[in-house]
């Protein structure tokens, strides 16, 4: 017979479904086992004295704790072994015999591979070439000087003696030609008389000729100045009209073809390339380098920041917003006219007059002043005043080296100055030319349209044939045939 206590295990551990063998099982198991062990005696009763030893004063143990230095371990964590991780504790960094080192070896120690070993060869050889080829560049900055144009050029530096002078010095030049002009010569030679006009005038295109404005309805719209058309067609009698832009080809190439479709005013067109950029990053036209006499050549801009090396050819202008009441072009006509009908010798000195003042309208009120002056002359004596290079001369305050024709007096009133008549003689020559224009001038671009299609007709040869020379036979046998410029035998 099994206790009470194991009869009742053995029916909690029982399943459902009767089972023999289990629970005999369940029965030799409790059987085997025999009575529980009987209980310890308990401790005997303790004196005051030690119970009161046993006592932890709860501050001295605080203390205890904040000073004591615990002992570097993990907490139990879980495990499907149930394994007691307590007391296993993990070295700190840094705590080994050598200082932190692990014992591995160096990248530096390592055993090289055969690949890596010829990688670092090459490095080394190309580090090497580098420098030959660096110290082979220095020798030859610090040559001799190769031309007469070099010499002359760096004669009066006293280090173009030795090898480091020359060295800085064609560094030097390097770099100023780099920034300068992309040609030596902008424009080419003048032409011959009568086609070369005898006055140069370089004109900028933002602000000045046109105005340029973006909105998110219509995008980029540019408009025309007030008088442009007028100011361009009759200042290309007496002046050869440059348009030099610090803008890129691209960005106002189609502005330009606006303003001059047929190309009769504008003679050349530079931009950006044509631009010399200063020390300070500023860009700034280069009027040295137009291949004309400056003397002879002035410059119209709305910012006198763009002709800053040469102050003395420049004309600064207001700039232009839109507004279409404006005659800021109309204005500085009458000055750029004189100049050109009395031959001003050199207009720096005239420009040098009006030097702190606003050209046009300076120019505008000397101009009513003689023309009221001559006219109280004329109602005072009764007849013609006696020449008129005075008058010119307060105009251009006593400007030598100028031509004045000869006044012809009014019968009927006061008489013309020399400038209104000379004025009177190109604005007809003006009305005559815009005349002929209006009768001809779709005929003449058609001819010029049929004379170019003609020619690239003619140009009957691929990529191959233009790189192997090919179109240059055919050129020649065209002109023994008498084709295109060649003679019929």
């Amino acid at each position: 017979m099994l206790p009470a206590a194991s009869h009742a295990i053995a029916r909690g551990m029982a399943r459902p479904a009767s089972s023999s063998a289990y629970t005999i099982l369940s029965r030799r198991s409790f059987a085997s086992q025999g009575p529980p062990p009987p209980k310890p005696p308990p401790p005997p009763p303790r004196s005051d004295e030690e119970q009161s030893a046993d006592k932890v004063d709860p501050a001295a143990a605080k203390e205890d704790a904040s000073t004591s230095t615990p002992a570097t371990q993990r907490p139990r964590g879980l495990s499907a072994f149930d394994i007691d991780t307590t007391l296993a504790t993990i070295p700190d960094e840094g705590s080994g015999s050598k200082g932190g080192r692990t014992g591995a070896r160096a990248r530096s120690d390592r055993p090289q591979s055969s690949i890596e070993k010829s990688r670092r060869n090459w490095y080394r050889l190309a580090f090497l070439g580098m420098l030959g080829f660096g110290g082979y560049q220095l020798a030859l900055l610090g040559r001799d000087w190769d031309t007469v144009k070099d010499r002359e050029r760096f004669a009066s530096d006293p280090s173009s003696s030795n090898a480091l002078g020359r060295i800085k010095l064609r560094l030097k030049a390097a770099y100023d030609d780099f920034n300068a002009p992309v040609w030596e010569k902008l424009l080419p030679d003048p032409l011959p008389d009568p086609y070369q006009r005898p006055y140069t005038l370089v004109v900028d295109l933002d602000d000045l000729l046109v105005h340029s404005h973006w909105t998110r309805e219509h995008g980029w719209r540019t408009a025309k100045r007030p008088g442009l058309d007028y100011f361009l067609g009759y200042l290309s009698q007496f002046w050869e009209i440059v348009l030099y832009t610090s803008q890129p080809f691209y960005a106002v190439g189609p502005i330009i073809e606006k303003l001059d479709p047929d190309r009769r005013f504008i003679a050349y067109m530079l931009f950006r390339e044509s631009c010399r950029t200063l020390p300070n990053g500023q860009i700034v036209k280069d009027l040295s380098a137009l291949n004309r006499d400056l003397s002879k050549v002035l410059v119209l801009d709305t910012d006198k920041s763009k002709y800053a090396l040469h102050p003395e050819n420049g004309v600064e202008l207001k700039k232009w917003q839109g507004d279409r009441k404006d005659t800021e072009l109309l204005d500085v006509l009458s000055f750029l006219e004189a100049i050109a009908i009395y031959n001003i010798a050199d207009v720096r000195p005239v420009l040098k007059n009006y030097e702190g003042q606003y050209l046009p309208e300076e120019f505008a009120r000397k101009q009513r002043e003689d023309k009221q002056r001559r006219l109280a002359e004329w109602q005072a004596s009764g007849s013609k005043p006696s020449g008129s290079s005075s008058s010119w001369g307060s105009l251009f305050s006593g400007i030598k080296g100028s031509s004045s024709p000869s006044a012809q007096g009014g019968a009927h009133g006061p008489p013309k100055t020399l400038f209104e008549q000379e004025q009177d003689r190109f604005r007809q020559q003006y009305v005559e030319e815009q005349k002929y224009w209006a009768e001809n001038g779709e005929a003449m671009r058609k001819a010029a349209k049929e004379e170019q299609e003609k020619q690239m007709a003619n140009m009957k040869f691929s990529v191959f044939d233009l790189l192997s020379g090919k179109q240059f036979d055919q050129a020649a046998q065209a002109a023994q045939q008498g084709g295109p410029g060649g003679d019929k035998k």
